[in-house]
């Protein structure tokens, strides 16, 4: 038993020397242009090999370099180029009949050139056709064979993509793995890459039946995983609008027919949508459904939501990726959300608080469309508040000298009972027009303005005071009457009142500023003194009583500017 053993040892060695033997003295590059041949027949692309070498270990061909020529009406570029290629093949039909039968690619540092043409059509849509020229007569009118390999792998591959509106984006790094590739059946593919510019993306599914006449065409089905997608730096945002954000992307692919669909959830960071705005402070959250005509470049979206914990916008519309940027036309809607959730959301969309101070409680609702390229978005529409708190900011106090002539203390905090504003927000800054709001213990605003991209603010307001202020009440109104300045004061109040006195205000939205236009309020005390002062029924305020009281005024103003 044991010399048997022996000798069939014997001979599996003989026959391993026999076929290693066998293949040094196979000539290589014999077979390259078959190989080149039957690739490019396959594919419907020029091929061609380097130097071609037998390699004992793998049994397989090494190919030096491999070119996979572009289609004509892109230029002469290659459409594929690598270092090296190595081709699995079987070794017995190689060694008895001189025969390659290919089991496997491995392309090592491949580059890849995807173009788009004017027409929006893609370099690679015909790839995979076969030979388009007619045959000779004494040739075979036979299909091209079809292209299959058991094994497919690429690593340390680069994807550099052109699109027709100028816009390129390259993919680093590209490792593919997969099996049972063939251009007539599904076959399950992984990869992996990182982008340039921020960010990295992993990819697996099924792709195939490969549609030869038009790639685009070909099904796919497949889980999209992408990691710190950088808007500016890959492209999807210009650096020089002052937007951007972090993306972090997990969603469901399926394309069929030229319609690829999609449907998960998003978690952007550090997102800045209009250049008046900051980054968000905290991760918000975008779920949606869309469909997209890979032919066309536009598509819409679905049963989206925008938002942070339990305010979450509606977000449904249409998008357009024909150009260098992505162009939305989205809606954005939502009743009775949380203020407190809301926060993380209003800087995004340049929305600035005076400093040290927050919104606490309350809702907020909004109606908006956003129209235009992402990184230049233009959103329009109505937004409500209602009893909501803005902590930390007295809007009583910084109005300054009427109030505290009459000896009223203003809120510490400033209490919004309603506001509402048609707003849009512009790359050039935010408008509203019209603007209202009504604050408890002080009384209502309306006007319009808006706020530049610095910004700066510049907003006409009217300001009528509530009447318990002016003097409506009996305790408030028995102080007013104990004097002469008293009595004039009064008018002032209950013309502020009923009248509403000009107010501008300036500064930054940070740090905002108000100035009581003088002439208003010179008219304001004389009209006012006219209806409320009794002595003033009979005998007008004098020209210097208006005019120290007007100084007064305006002195507090100027007092409570000096402390902001």
């Amino acid at each position: 038993m044991k010399r048997l053993l022996l000798g069939l040892l014997g001979l599996v060695l003989l026959v391993l020397i026999v076929g290693a033997g066998a293949l040094l003295l196979v000539d290589a590059n014999h077979f390259r242009p078959q190989i080149q041949a039957s690739l490019g027949q396959a594919l419907g692309r020029e091929v061609t090999l380097g130097q071609l070498h037998v390699s004992i270990w793998s049994g397989s061909l090494d190919a030096d370099e491999i070119r996979i020529g572009d289609d004509p009406a892109f230029g002469d570029k290659p459409f594929v180029s690598a270092k090296s290629l190595q081709l699995g093949v079987k070794l017995w039909p190689l060694l008895l009949h001189r025969q390659v039968q290919i089991t496997s690619l491995a392309l090592d540092q491949p580059m890849v050139r995807l173009v788009e043409n004017r027409a929006g059509r893609w370099n690679f849509s015909n790839f995979g056709a076969g030979k388009t020229t007619a045959p000779a007569a004494n040739a075979s009118t036979a299909a091209p064979p079809a292209f299959s390999v058991d094994r497919l792998r690429i690593s340390d591959g680069r994807i550099d993509l052109q699109r027709a509106a100028g816009d390129a984006r390259s993919y680093r790094k590209v490792d593919l793995r997969a099996d049972h590739v063939g251009l007539g059946a599904a076959f399950p593919f992984s990869m992996g890459a990182d982008i340039a510019g921020g960010g990295s993306l992993k990819l697996d599914g099924t792709l195939g039946p490969w549609e030869a006449k038009n790639a685009l065409l070909t099904p796919v089905e497949a889980h999209l995983v992408m990691q710190g997608l950088d808007l500016v730096g890959a492209g999807l945002m210009s650096s020089a609008d002052g937007v951007g954000g972090v993306l972090d992307i997990d969603t469901r692919i399926s394309s069929a027919k030229g319609v690829l669909t999609s449907k998960g959830g998003i978690d952007a960071r550090q997102l800045k949508l209009v250049a008046s705005g900051s980054p968000s402070p905290q991760p918000l959250r975008i779920d949606y459904q869309a469909s997209y005509r890979l032919p066309d470049g536009t598509g819409r979206i679905e049963q989206g939501t925008l938002g942070s914990g339990g305010a979450k916008l509606a977000v449904d519309g249409s998008f357009d990726n024909r150009g260098k940027v992505i162009a939305l036309d989205l809606r954005l809607r939502g009743q009775a959300l949380p203020v407190d959730d809301l926060q993380p959301l209003l800087p995004v969309f340049g929305v600035v608080l005076p400093k040290d101070s927050r919104l606490s409680g309350g809702s907020v609702g909004v109606d908006l469309r956003a129209r235009g390229p992402l990184d230049a978005l233009v959103i329009s529409g109505p937004v409500t508040l209602d009893n909501s708190r803005l902590a930390g900011y007295s809007l009583g106090s910084k109005l300054g000298g009427v109030l505290s002539l009459a000896g009223i203390k203003a809120p510490k905090d400033t209490v919004i009972r309603h506001a509402a504003a048609t707003l849009k927000i512009a790359p050039s800054g935010i408008h509203a027009d019209p603007a209202s709001a009504e604050i408890v213990e002080l009384g209502s605003f309306t006007g319009k303005g808006g706020m530049a991209v610095d910004g700066r603010l510049d907003f006409n307001m009217l300001v009528k005071l509530d009447r318990a202020i002016a003097g409506g009440d009996q305790a408030s109104a028995g102080l007013l009457r104990n004097s002469k300045a008293g009595r004039l004061l009064g008018g002032v109040l209950g013309s502020a009142s009923e009248h509403g006195v000009g107010v501008h205000v300036g500064g930054t939205a940070s740090a905002p500023s108000f100035k009581v236009d003088p002439s208003a309020v010179a008219g304001l005390l004389g009209g006012g003194a006219s209806r409320n002062s009794p002595a003033a029924e009979t005998q007008p305020a004098s020209k210097s009583t208006k005019q120290d009281a007007l100084n007064s005024l305006l002195q507090g103003v100027l007092d409570s500017r000096k402390k902001q």
